[in-house]
């Protein structure tokens, strides 16, 4: 049991700062945070997007240092990969927000505590360095078992691939989504891609054409 770590706050750029508490108010409104009186504390550092909107993130590095690993695998991106190109049909789920919808229990919440000024999350944040392995669990534990013929993730990028018919990939399909709702998860309509030949997964284009880096496109 480590000492609680306690680090002071990162300069915000004056620019950014009405973005900052704009999306610290949004996190308030949807209960991801909530005011925070634990001895941690780590701090938040502000990334600008390309879009004039911002990433908000806690650097958790000196937290991470004292966290216990978690050693559960995750999947090879490749065999993925090969794996989709052979299909006919193939479906991509895009979690909305997947670690925030996995809710820390009563023991981590305290050490999620981040500085700016002092608020804890309710949720899984971004940064914590189990959060790719108990989310992969997660998924596979809830959504993916007995499935593997057909569907698989990495994090929160869910595929369902088939290699028949249409009618067989939609009930492919329709049973995961309904894991997915039996187990609460949400996913975004709008960068969800239905029965398609190529798509995009994992950063790279795959489908019936040979798998390619998405940045050499």
């Amino acid at each position: 049991q480590a000492s609680p770590i306690r680090s002071g706050p990162y300069r915000i750029p004056q620019s950014l700062v009405n973005a900052a508490n704009k999306e610290l108010d949004q996190m308030l409104e949807m209960g991801i945070v909530r005011p925070s009186t634990s001895p941690w504390a780590s701090p938040v550092v502000i990334v600008p997007k390309p879009d004039g909107n911002i990433r908000f993130c806690v650097d958790y590095r000196k937290l991470n240092r004292v966290t216990k690993m978690d050693a559960f695998p995750m999947p090879r991106k490749d065999q993925m990969l090969e794996k989709i190109a052979k299909a006919k049909f193939i479906s991509t789920i895009d979690l909305t927000k997947g670690y925030w919808q996995i809710p820390l229990d009563d023991q981590a919440i305290p050490k999620s505590a981040f500085i700016t000024p002092r608020f804890k999350f309710t949720v899984m944040p971004f940064g914590i360095k189990t959060a790719p392995a108990t989310f992969q669990r997660m998924m596979r534990d809830k959504v993916l078992q007995d499935l593997e013929s057909f569907a698989d993730a990495y994090i929160d990028d869910v595929k369902v691939d088939t290699y028949t018919t249409f009618e067989e990939h939609m009930l492919h399909l329709r049973e995961v989504l309904e894991r997915l709702r039996k187990a609460k998860l949400r996913a975004k309509p709008s960068t969800c891609k239905i029965a398609k030949a190529v798509v995009d997964f994992v950063g790279h284009r795959v489908g019936r054409d040979p798998i390619k880096p998405r940045d050499a496109l």
